[in-house]
């Protein structure tokens, strides 16, 4: 079962391991384990199945739309179907209930991973500007 929970300081290590395993974040600056903590930004989780975490997550407010920052396993300890599960059962569905019941416009991320861009867009996720790529809610009918 996927269940979100808070990221503690225990997790720091891991945290710090995938990172550094990530091509596309580990000589990023902005990716510090401790950033993912929660308690930092707006909204901070770990999205975790019955085997362990499957990613951090941190949510922050950019004028009114959330900005999501993810940090994944590696595939070497967590399988791609297990992420996808985890992603659609549980972290995207929370992401946007959240966004939506306080009124935030919508989500957006950056990325140039090719593989996560596809499955984001089929998320209704649409190219913005630059590599980022934008949910935006219609809160209208969200109530």
């Amino acid at each position: 079962m996927t269940r979100l929970r808070p990221t503690t300081r225990e997790d720091l290590p891991k945290i710090e391991e995938w990172i550094e395993e990530d091509p596309f974040h580990k000589d990023d600056s902005r990716c510090t384990p401790e950033g993912l903590l929660t308690g930092n930004g707006v909204l901070t989780f770990c999205v975790q199945d019955d085997q362990g975490p499957l990613c951090f997550v941190r949510l922050d407010d950019e004028e009114g739309i959330l900005r999501l920052s993810t940090q994944f396993g590696p595939e070497s300890e967590v399988s791609k179907q297990r992420l996808v599960v985890g992603l659609l059962t549980a972290g995207i569905p929370a992401i946007i209930e959240f966004g939506k019941s306080n009124h935030y416009g919508g989500i957006i991320f950056e990325s140039v991973n090719e593989s996560l861009i596809k499955f984001m867009e089929k998320q209704n996720f649409v190219l913005d500007k630059g590599d980022d790529y934008l949910l935006r809610f219609n809160l209208e009918n969200s109530e």
